[in-house]
């Protein structure tokens, strides 16, 4: 029996300033974390498709914010989703597995996220 595929999207936040100098590294820990949880899930569930949203990737943030805002809804964080732009400091990282948030507002544990794509 093939297993069905999973998407697994995580919403990176845009490191600080450099010049800020001590929240510059905790955000770069941060997304160095997220990378390897993302690296460790591809190669536990080769199935799965692990989808990054950068929210420093001016090109695609508006459409990662209104994916973000919809799962946020779901969820019934409302007053987070109406005001998206203003609430990225408190809702991310964000991790999404088929269209469901697992985890946002902290850094996700690779245990929950990979119980939740079993789940799926």
């Amino acid at each position: 029996m093939a297993k069905k595929s999973v998407k697994v999207e995580f919403f990176v936040p845009a490191p600080a300033c450099a010049c800020t100098g001590a929240a510059f590294i905790r955000d770069m820990e941060k997304i160095t974390r997220l990378d390897m949880i993302m690296d460790e899930l591809a190669k536990d569930f080769p199935q799965a498709e692990i989808v990054r949203h950068d929210m420093v990737d001016e090109s695609g943030v508006t459409e990662s914010l209104k994916l973000l805002a919809a799962y946020l809804r779901e969820a019934g964080e409302e007053e987070f989703a109406s005001r998206i732009a203003f609430s990225m400091r408190n809702v991310l990282p964000a991790v999404a597995v088929n269209g469901r948030l697992v985890v946002y507002g902290q850094m996700p544990e690779l245990k929950e996220v990979a119980e939740a794509i079993e789940a799926a």
